[in-house]
Parts: structure tokens; sequence; C-alpha cells
């Protein structure tokens, strides 16, 4: 096979000939490129890869990353992850959907994670377990928790009072898991 450059989507064989190696993936019988490089094939283990252009950094353990709650259960939060604003060197977020089990939340004892967290909030987390199977995350940590949070009555964001959550649009008043980057002081 010569040595050319291939793109997402690019047929790099049948299913029959190769089987799929790093950065390609088979669909329909055919084994395609996924990503921008040059594709390498071993002849002894019959596979074929395709060798970056430029490395990707995808998400791992230890990264932060910031997301949305989307659903608040009894045992976990699940969340929507971001694109990281700091556009420079910030790692490709191969998996959107993310779990905040309940015992990664704090070092202390979480009666309910509805007075931690809640649908819409905006978090800042850290990966606990990155694999192919999911993304687990922690806020345990004392600089982790919502950056962001809005008044479940009336949607206004809420400000920040020494520990306090409170609404400016009704008055109201929440709990939550505050970050110490939390935006609205």
């Amino acid at each position: 096979m010569q040595k050319k450059m291939v793109l997402p989507g690019d047929v790099l064989s049948t299913e029959e000939e190769f089987e799929p190696g790093k950065n390609a993936f088979v669909e329909e019988g055919n084994v395609y490129s996924a990503a921008v490089g040059q594709p390498e094939v071993n002849e002894k283990q019959k596979s074929i890869d395709v060798k970056p252009e430029k490395p990707l950094r995808l998400l791992s353990e230890g990264g932060i990353v910031f997301a949305v709650v989307v659903l608040v259960k009894e045992n976990s939060v699940n969340v929507s992850i971001m694109q990281n604003p700091e556009k420079g060197n910030s790692p490709v977020i191969n998996q959107r959907h993310a779990m905040l089990p309940i015992r990664n939340v704090s070092r202390q004892y979480v009666e309910s994670l509805r007075d931690n967290f809640r649908i819409g909030d905006l978090i800042k987390a850290k990966i606990a377990r990155a694999g192919p199977l999911g993304i687990d995350l922690t806020t345990a940590e004392p600089g982790l928790g919502v950056i962001k949070a809005f008044c479940t009555r009336c949607r206004h964001p809420l400000h920040l009072f020494g520990r306090t959550l409170k609404c400016l649009g009704c008055g109201h008043t929440e709990r939550r898991k505050v970050s110490k980057d939390y935006l609205l002081k």
C-alpha cells in the first residue's frame, strides 16, 4: 500500500483484508479512517492503523472539564461535557456524556444530590476515570463544584453571598456544592 494522506471517513480496506487498528473503525464491512494522517499496514497482525498528522489529546484522568448538569438521580449526576474555553492545547472531547457518582461529590457525607446540583448548573470537575464504558467525574477537591447555578423557581442566575446562593429576581435562596471559582459573587 502506498503512503498517502487520508481523511476521516476515507475507506482504507475491507474488513476481510484488515482489522481496524488505531484511528480506524469498521462500518458495514469496510475499514475507515478516523483521523487525518497516513495509513500503516501491519501484515503480521493483519491490521491497518492511521498515523495521525497531528496527535490528538483526548480527555484523560486528572484533566479538568466544564459540564452542564442534565439529570440528577438519587446516586449520580449525569452531565454533558462542554468544550474547554482555553483554545490553545485543550484536549479533544471524544465523549460528551459523563457521570458524577455520589461517592465522588464531596469528602463529607452527601445526603441528597439535589442539595448539591440541579439541572442546568454549570460545574467544574476533574476526570476521575476515563474508559471505554464512560467517564466518571469528581468534585471532591476544594476548587471543584458548581460555577454557575440557576434559580429553581424563576431560572434567573443565582448570586453567591457568603456561602448562600440567592436569586436577585425572586429572592429565593438555595444550596449547592459551590466551587471557589463561582462566577457570580
